[in-house]
């Protein structure tokens, strides 16, 4: 199942890109969905392109409960980011996500792009799901997941930026 998703950033592509790129930043993306244990790494840097990797640990109650025995009662979430170098302006990276222990999971192509008066991130996507008669009902809720996820670690984003300008 294809997705897209937009925000408006309202900083500049250096300042978002360095957010993305910062470990404490980085600390407080892992913990934005209320695991207190979330886990992050970071290598790499901006100028050169880098990697962010979270692991976090979800209740299943983000799923509807029909679903939820073909996943137990906690979700292990693993989320990958890679950012390439800086190319012009714009910067071009990908993310997957992986339920660890699911037949289900999402990847996708992200873009930050200048606009008036700070940057636009877009996201375009896809979630897959292989399980037989039920994995696009289950893909549907999976999309709305990531969309929750994204818009609890953007708004932690923009409170990070705020606190800056």
């Amino acid at each position: 199942m294809h997705f897209t998703y937009s925000h408006h950033f309202a900083a500049n592509v250096e300042d978002v890109i360095a957010m993305f790129a910062d470990d404490d930043f980085v600390q407080r993306r892992a913990q934005s969905s209320g695991d207190e244990h979330g886990d992050a790494l970071l290598s790499g840097s901006v100028a050169e392109g880098f990697t962010v990797s979270i692991r976090r640990v979800v209740p299943s109650t983000s799923i509807p409960q029909e679903f939820r025995g073909f996943v137990g009662s906690d979700l292990s979430v693993r989320y990958t980011e890679v950012w390439e170098p800086n190319t012009g302006g714009t910067r071009q990276g990908t993310f997957s996500v992986e339920i660890v222990g699911a037949p289900g999971h999402a990847s996708g192509n992200l873009s930050l792009i200048p606009s008036d008066g700070g940057t636009d991130l877009e996201l375009e996507g896809s979630v897959s799901v292989r399980i037989p008669l039920f994995g696009s009902m289950i893909e549907k809720s999976l999309v709305k997941s990531v969309s929750t996820g994204l818009e609890d670690e953007l708004a932690v984003a923009d409170e990070w930026l705020a606190s800056r300008a």
